[in-house]
């Protein structure tokens, strides 16, 4: 319930944003739907998948998931959705891609160099890259955070701002 001055909303339908039991009912409705992908290449963290293979592998997937997923009311941005040639030659990655676009017309082509996998970077040199970023970053709020008290800067660089994605990259991309 949402509670505002002596106004109660109900809510009527899906999960709360915020609500520690909200990613496993989410995990749990489409458990299923995630586990009948048949790619070789299979990543599916609550609401991000990926999916690598032969491009007809990846493409009866795609046929299939989707509209499973929108019978559970959920719909896959294609401006979200990126696609990557690994191993292909040139032509027969091209030639795939119109047949791509008519499922998720507003797919991204993303080169190896761009790859992140789940906000990770996953090739050598990309990792230099974001490292350097996040040390810029980094670098920068520490600076801003010698204008405060000493415990509040500690608590904000330990908790928020930059430091646990950069942690996060480190522990994930080595």
């Amino acid at each position: 319930m949402l509670i505002t001055s002596n106004i109660i909303i109900s809510s009527a339908t899906g999960i709360q944003q915020g609500d520690p039991l909200s990613p496993l009912l989410f995990a749990m409705a489409v458990d299923e739907v995630a586990r009948s992908i048949a790619s070789p290449f299979n990543i599916c963290y609550l609401d991000d998948a990926t999916l690598g293979g032969p491009v007809e592998a990846v493409a009866a997937d795609r046929r299939r998931v989707i509209p499973a997923l929108s019978l559970l009311g959920h719909e896959i941005n294609s401006s979200k959705s990126e696609i990557i040639n690994l191993n292909y030659r040139a032509d027969d990655f091209e030639s795939a891609i119109p047949d791509i676009r008519l499922i998720l017309e507003d797919i991204k082509i993303t080169s190896k160099e761009e790859l992140h996998i789940l906000g990770s970077p996953v090739f050598p040199m990309t990792i230099r890259e974001c490292l350097d970023t996040k040390h810029v970053i980094l670098t920068r709020m520490t600076e801003k955070l010698q204008l405060i008290d000493g415990h509040p800067a500690l608590f904000l660089l330990k908790n928020s701002f930059s430091l646990p994605r950069f942690l996060y990259t480190l522990r994930s991309a080595s």
